[in-house]
């Protein structure tokens, strides 16, 4: 996934990065394998708290390549609601569906997690430099590894889907569709 990338930055698909990357690359990956999914599957979708931060007009359907505004947070939260919205709709369909009646479909948010997403928050080339060449400064050490001490590690990251591809206990209707963080439904 990416995000709070800088500038507006189309793929070569014609697409917003942020909008490619966190949404339609889950889309399109579901629509191909559903066809080859058991009617019983589970589809999770990782999707971040950062929905919450989708605008104040929430999803813009003339909005979602950024065609009239773009900005690095309010297109990273678009994804994400977008992600949850696909989730919600495809647990929809599939409960009416003959087929996929038995199908269960969840998004969840990981919490922060010690990945490569913030590398367009401090920099692309810092953040390569860094993790080829280490610290460049002592205030470079002291501030990451002090905000390591308030993240995940990508097995803790990993525990929510995990569990909703595993448990037993999630795989009741009355689950179906819902949005997850550290293992428990939430808003």
């Amino acid at each position: 996934g990416v995000m709070a990338i800088p500038d507006k930055r189309l793929t070569k698909d014609g697409y917003e990065q942020t909008f490619q990357t966190n949404h339609l690359g889950h889309f399109a990956l579901t629509a191909t394998l559903l066809p080859q999914l058991a009617s019983n599957a589970r589809v999770i979708n990782v999707s971040s708290a950062g929905h919450q931060i989708a605008g104040k007009n929430g999803l813009e359907l003339d909005n979602l390549n950024g065609e009239r505004e773009y900005g690095p947070w309010s297109s990273y939260g678009l994804s994400k609601l977008e992600n949850i919205l696909f989730t919600n709709e495809l647990q929809k369909r599939a409960a009416t569906s003959d087929k996929y009646s038995n199908l269960t479909a969840f998004s969840l948010h990981p919490g922060a997690v010690q990945t490569d997403l913030s590398r367009y928050l401090i920099g692309e080339e810092k953040f390569k430099s860094m993790k080829e060449n280490g610290f460049a400064s002592w205030k470079d050490k002291v501030l990451m590894e002090g905000l390591a001490k308030f993240v995940k590690t990508v097995e803790e990251g990993a525990s929510t889907q995990i569990y909703l591809a595993a448990s037993g206990g999630v795989g009741a209707k009355e689950m179906a569709g819902k949005y997850f963080c550290d293992g428990k439904v939430t808003q």
